[in-house]
């Protein structure tokens, strides 16, 4: 998965190109399928893990930047029962790079079912240029597009101290930024799989030639320094053979952690997006069900 990385390093410094749309260079598509969905996934799930259609509620929110006249449209889902929301403890699930809900569909069942069939809500969405959302993402749309899921929630009556961020890969960008700096309504708990560090230290650790990071990109996202402010309790989990985000990444952050409660979870054998398949998803589930409910 780096090659991609070097690949486009190598065309930045022959093409004067930056890096900076790399990350969100996400996949379109005309239609969710969820539980149809036939295409790549990152995991497979038994059977009991679907579903039903009672409990699967597209949402479409209007995200808008300061700078914006209109906004962009973003899609989300919600798994769970509308009509029970503001009494569930809901997980707020921030997907990783390049793909769409329909292919991580898989991952926010698997956290639905957490504990037990249906025990927790899920809520996922697609940032701007994903899936069906509308636009174009930048470092500052990111980190709007999920503002704006955190705020449904709060219009829904869910309390703040119900909320579980959880980030995946990209998604762990603003994940640490809404749990440091959402404001009254912060989530209560943060857990991150596979984060990201910084975009610094991803470029360096990507050079194979002696330039400054900041020749090749302008984004910042940077974990390390926001996860200082981040003092609810915190779940790290990576795979040990990780050739896409080192564990150094993870490591960084968690060793910032603002935080008095913090644990993690180093999984052998366990690269960048197979995580949960490795450590079984029984014992995936049951160390997330024992950190949410601690």
């Amino acid at each position: 998965m780096k090659n991609i990385l070097y690949i486009t390093l190598i065309l930045s410094v022959f093409g004067c190109l930056k890096m900076d749309d790399l990350p969100f260079l996400g996949e379109k598509i005309e239609e969710y399928k969820f539980e149809d969905y036939e295409g790549e996934s990152e995991i497979t799930l038994p059977s009991s893990y679907k579903i039903a259609d009672s409990n699967i509620h597209l949402i479409k929110l209007n995200s808008k930047l300061p700078d914006e006249a209109t906004g962009e449209t973003i899609y989300a889902v919600y798994i769970g029962n509308i009509n029970t929301i503001s009494k569930d403890t809901v997980i707020v699930y921030c997907h990783g790079q390049s793909k769409h809900m329909d292919a991580y569909w898989e991952r926010a069942k698997l956290l639905a079912n957490t504990g037990s069939k249906n025990r927790y809500g899920v809520l996922m969405m697609d940032y701007r240029g994903y899936g069906l959302s509308t636009g174009k993402s930048t470092e500052a749309s990111l980190y709007q597009d999920v503002r704006v899921c955190l705020d449904w929630l709060d219009t829904k009556g869910v309390a703040s101290q119900e909320v579980v961020m959880y980030g995946f890969s990209l998604g762990s960008i603003p994940a640490v930024d809404l749990s440091a700096f959402y404001g009254t309504a912060t989530p209560n708990k943060l857990i991150l799989e596979s984060p990201l560090a910084s975009a610094e230290n991803l470029t360096e650790e990507s050079l194979l030639i002696d330039v400054s990071p900041t020749f090749f990109t302008s984004l910042e996202f940077d974990n390390v320094e926001k996860i200082k402010s981040v003092t609810q309790p915190f779940m790290w989990i990576h795979g040990i053979d990780d050739d896409y985000l080192s564990v150094s990444n993870g490591d960084a952050i968690y060793q910032r952690h603002g935080g008095t409660y913090k644990e993690s979870h180093l999984i052998s054998g366990a690269n960048h997006s197979d995580v949960p398949s490795v450590m079984g998803f029984v014992n995936y589930s049951e160390k997330v069900l024992k950190f949410i409910t601690r």
